[in-house]
């Protein structure tokens, strides 16, 4: 058992490195995988919580600046991932990151307090949860997945139940006990992993809940704030349940009156008249985008009856056009069949490019307009598509083309 399992609010921890051993782990930077680079660390005894039971790991620094990327259980031990490297023997301070800590504990611990009252008032029995991770842009919303749907009714009852408990200030105690004591035998758990050792930590809270549990716990109800639920889901056949606890329920407060306020502003109308709003502006685009599209429809017949008016009769036909969109490109494939045809459509970093014809030059010029253009597609036989990310290059498309196809001419 670690120091963190013992104390979930000391913040602060001296301990005795046993081991540190250079490695790498895939994190995640600016929205990618990649691999990082650092150290795995092993201490005596350690503030940091690793993660697991549906707990995130704990963050923060060991002596001076030495980052805790992420903390892991390996049996009995602790992995801590830093960014730098320690002396074994060497005794160093651990500080956790307060409000990760804090916010984690309130998750877990609601967690805990939704799935008793589900159970014992409802009958509703809690198969797993995850507990979602913040960012200063987003409020994390966790999940719990329970073993049958729930009703908006009973979603409100647990609820109200719930915020009850918190005004009410039950305790929240951990007890330890050894494999095997009768006093376990009364207790809920998912089951203890393989490797596990030690003393088993029994969850109290109050007459409502006990639970085998590994992770770090508020000590009194009162200290959740508030529970928030937010919506259930049937996803991929599971039922999910979508929660938020203390300072998440005041921080997406905070976001959503900054989105009304946005909103409000730019529909020029009180929040109330939101989604009328809303609706009528979507019914509108769908008429505007219907005629524009028939509009597209037009030109295109017109633009290839144009061109099949041409005498002689051109080796290709080539279109460019800003808005042009499916339909545009459908009906120019549809009334050229009998020509090398290239279609590009789209502007900035987003568009579209079409090839149809006969003979090998449909994939090759392909390949070689998507270089121009910073595509990325593919075909074979009669037809080419592929999407663009550039139009930077779009002047030289048809002196491209010409250059491409005057040896086959």
């Amino acid at each position: 058992m670690f120091h963190c399992q013992r104390s979930s609010y000391d913040k602060e921890y001296e301990s005795t490195v046993v081991s540190c051993t250079p490695a790498s782990r895939k994190k995640e930077q600016n929205g990618k995988k990649v691999d990082v680079k650092g150290f795995e660390v092993i201490f005596e005894d350690t503030v940091f919580f690793p993660e697991g039971g549906g707990q995130n790991t704990d963050l923060g620094v060991v002596g001076e600046d030495n980052q805790v990327l992420e903390v892991t259980r390996r049996g009995d031990l602790a992995v801590h991932f830093l960014t730098g490297a320690l002396e074994p023997g060497q005794k160093v301070s651990q500080k956790i990151n307060w409000d990760r800590r804090f916010d984690n504990m309130q998750q877990h611990s609601g967690q805990h307090l939704v799935s008793a009252i589900l159970e014992k008032d409802y009958n509703i029995n809690t198969m797993s949860w995850w507990m979602a991770e913040s960012s200063p842009s987003k409020v994390g919303v966790s999940y719990i997945e329970v073993d049958k749907p729930i009703t908006a009714e009973v979603m409100t009852l647990v609820e109200d139940k719930c915020n009850e408990s918190i005004r009410d200030s039950i305790p929240v105690t951990v007890s330890l006990f050894q494999r095997g004591d009768p006093e376990l035998e009364e207790a809920h758990t998912r089951g203890l992993p393989d490797d596990f050792t030690g003393p088993i930590r029994l969850i109290r809270i109050g007459n409502l809940d006990n639970n085998l549990c590994c992770g770090t716990h508020v000590a009194n109800l009162a200290h959740l704030q508030a529970v928030k639920l937010m919506y259930t889901e049937n996803k991929k056949g599971k039922q999910l349940l979508y929660f938020l606890v203390g300072s998440r329920v005041l921080k997406y407060l905070s976001q959503t009156v900054t989105r009304e306020r946005l909103l409000t502003d730019t529909l020029r109308n009180g929040p109330d008249a939101h989604v009328d709003l809303v609706d009528k502006m979507q019914k509108t685009l769908k008429v505007s985008t219907k005629t524009n599209s028939n509009l597209l429809k037009e030109i295109a017949l017109s633009e290839a009856k144009e061109k099949k008016l041409l005498e002689p009769k051109p080796s290709y036909a080539y279109f460019y056009r800003r808005e042009g969109d499916n339909d545009y490109i459908s009906v120019l494939t549809k009334e050229l069949t009998d020509y090398l045809l290239i279609v590009i459509v789209g502007e900035g970093t987003s568009g579209q490019l079409v090839i149809s014809g006969q003979g090998e030059v449909v994939v090759n010029l392909g390949k070689k307009l998507c270089e121009l253009l910073e595509g990325k597609g593919g075909g074979k036989g009669s037809r080419f598509n592929a999407k663009i990310s550039s139009f930077k290059s779009l002047s030289k498309v048809e002196e491209t083309i010409q250059s491409f196809i005057a040896p086959t001419s």
